[in-house]
């Protein structure tokens, strides 16, 4: 009895001593980026987005104009382009903390598809750029897997998961954080929104803006969980024109 009372509790503290060298690299791979409270000490971020899926059937082009909050998590873009909306016009999307809201050329929709949209987007999009400096938040769960070694460099993999009603969808994202260099290189993520429960993987370039490093250069393509390419093109993202800590209204973000 005492021998099996013994095996659990080794056990245990395994598991426990696991998830904390998980957490304790994924919070180094925040300070190698700039640091959680650095980030935040700015304010706020406006940029341009332009998103691409490969070309063909159901292809989505997204040129905005984003603005974001970090205090309450708004987030507010106006859009030159935005296929899936399947309007014309100028199309405007916000989010105030609570509700989002779209308008096509100034007035307000009622549309329950169009606002899901928006919702998405307005939630997603923030979530893409804030991403690194919101991995020690409440409701995580972290577990660390097997080392890789790709293109002669030596990675940690962290798997991160989403306790139940964290966010709007409970996605999975695995990490890639280069050994020397303390960063996430690239990732593996799921878009349980949308139905995608198998990964997709990120690979990225970094820029560095008032200190911290964004990964403002972002291509994304079907993977399986190892990190093997299974798609045929690459869906690309792109950032620019990053302005930190700028004069942002905050009535910007009510309908």
């Amino acid at each position: 009895m005492k021998k099996t009372t013994l095996s659990i509790l080794l056990a245990a503290m395994s598991i426990i001593a696991t998830a904390q060298t998980a957490k304790e690299l994924v919070a180094q791979a925040i300070e190698a980026t700039g640091g959680k409270q650095n980030f935040y000490n700015l304010g706020n971020v406006n940029y341009d987005l332009e998103y691409r899926t490969p070309p063909g059937k159901g292809a989505t082009t997204l040129i905005a104009h984003e603005t974001y909050v970090f205090d309450g998590e708004l987030s507010h873009a106006t859009y030159t382009e935005h296929s899936l909306t399947g309007a014309n016009g100028k199309v405007v999307e916000g989010y105030d903390g609570k509700a989002a809201w779209v308008t096509f050329d100034g007035k307000l929709s009622n549309d329950k598809q169009a606002n899901g949209v928006a919702r998405f987007l307005r939630k997603t999009n923030y979530y893409w750029f804030t991403m690194f400096f919101k991995l020690l938040d409440e409701g995580l769960n972290y577990e660390k897997l097997s080392d890789k070694k790709l293109n002669n460099k030596s990675y940690n993999r962290v798997k991160i998961t989403f306790g139940d009603k964290v966010g709007d969808a409970q996605d999975t994202y695995v990490l890639y954080i280069n050994k020397e260099t303390k960063m996430i290189d690239q990732f593996l993520f799921t878009v349980v929104a949308f139905g995608l429960t198998e990964p997709n993987l990120m690979t990225f370039e970094y820029e560095t803006i008032n200190g911290i490093k964004i990964p403002s250069k972002r291509k994304y393509i079907q993977a399986d969980w190892e990190g093997n390419i299974k798609g045929k093109a690459h869906t690309i993202t792109n950032w620019t024109n990053i302005k930190f800590n700028t004069d942002v209204d905050t009535a910007l973000f009510k309908n």
